[in-house]
């Protein structure tokens, strides 16, 4: 891939930041000018010990300021500065997706130049935890297993991520079957999960097809429903607040972003940083949910057992399926707490 010059331009109604802003709460955005795209950062939160969580978000296709709701993020506010990033192609980034400047690779640069930003803004001493949460574990992995690249941050906070696709689908087969069998035992929804297990068991594993992943990711929200039905799941979904309270334009977020999901896809179906997650030596905190079908907890584990070094952790939410921030938030949050307390 050839060499790509990154310029980042950052448009603020003041350039300086001085002490006295940075004791109050902050309510900052940036605008990231990073190859051909314009990118919002929503900066809320704790600046005063000039610690960052900068937040990758799910989709492809969501937006950062959507996961600025309920108590999770609340809590985080109160500790550190929380960067709410839209990355190029959704949310409000300005750019049209386009097939020639849409890649991980491109991507991952592009938290590079967000992370030069932040630094001309805030002081080069800034400290900044990197976290992706379902797709912004692939896009976050991407970054991270890059050894000169995650330099530039403190710790990876890796919430449900998806960073190894084919052995996500063949996990989430097997769970399907696994909790399934679980909750026919239990009596849940016999006739669901029945039908269910059935399903899944006629997957081959050996060769899952754009088209099984699509059924496999849809099916994965289907029987949250089931569980949530059956008193599995603890918390609600997200209060949607923010759908009227938010500088997010729902049908621009939801046009551009589905452009670039279908975009992406091919890429994102071929996609696994296993391999590299040793590269990684950096802190690492690894957080799943028993019941995430999306991204099953295997992944996780599996990534917890792959860093090396004692610098890492793993957190299972016993009582949450794809979303443990709605579910479990005040557990959820406290968790990211004490890693960065403990890495900053």
């Amino acid at each position: 891939m050839k060499k790509l010059l990154i310029i980042a331009f950052l448009f603020l109604a003041f350039i300086g930041c001085d002490k006295d802003s940075l004791n109050k709460p902050l309510s900052d955005i940036l605008y990231v000018r990073s190859n051909g795209n314009s990118m919002p950062a929503y900066i809320y939160g704790n600046g005063k010990e000039k610690v960052f969580m900068l937040l990758l978000h799910g989709g492809p296709g969501g937006n950062g300021i959507e996961y600025r709701d309920g108590l999770y993020a609340e809590l985080l506010e109160k500790e550190f500065a929380v960067i709410y990033w839209d990355q190029r192609g959704q949310g409000m980034a300005q750019g049209k997706p386009k097939k020639d400047d849409l890649n991980i690779e491109l991507m991952a640069q592009d938290i590079e130049t967000l992370i030069t930003v932040i630094r001309n803004k805030y002081g080069n001493d800034s400290k900044i935890f990197l976290y992706g949460h379902s797709w912004g574990g692939t896009l976050g992995s991407a970054f991270i297993v890059n050894k000169e690249r995650q330099k530039l941050v403190s710790g990876w906070i890796e919430s449900n991520g998806a960073h190894d696709l084919p052995f996500l689908n063949r996990e989430s087969v097997k769970l399907f079957i696994t909790i399934g069998n679980e909750q026919i035992a239990k009596n849940h929804s016999v006739t669901e999960w029945t039908d269910i297990v059935k399903w899944a068991k006629g997957i081959d594993t050996n060769n899952i097809t754009s088209e099984i992943s699509g059924e496999l990711n849809a099916k994965a929200f289907e029987v949250e429903d089931l569980l949530g039905n059956d008193g599995e799941l603890a918390g609600s979904k997200p209060s949607e607040k923010l759908y009227f309270y938010s500088p997010i334009n729902s049908i621009t977020n939801f046009i551009t972003g589905n452009k670039t999901n279908a975009l992406l896809n091919d890429e994102i179906e071929k996609t696994s940083f296993t391999s590299q997650i040793s590269n990684i030596t950096k802190p690492c905190l690894f957080m799943t949910s028993k019941f995430d079908f999306v991204v099953p907890p295997a992944l996780a584990i599996d990534a917890y057992n792959r860093k090396t070094g004692t610098n890492k952790e793993l957190k299972i939410f016993q009582f949450s399926g794809h979303s443990p921030m709605n579910g479990e938030a005040e557990l959820y949050a406290n968790t990211i707490i004490q890693f960065i307390k403990k890495y900053n």
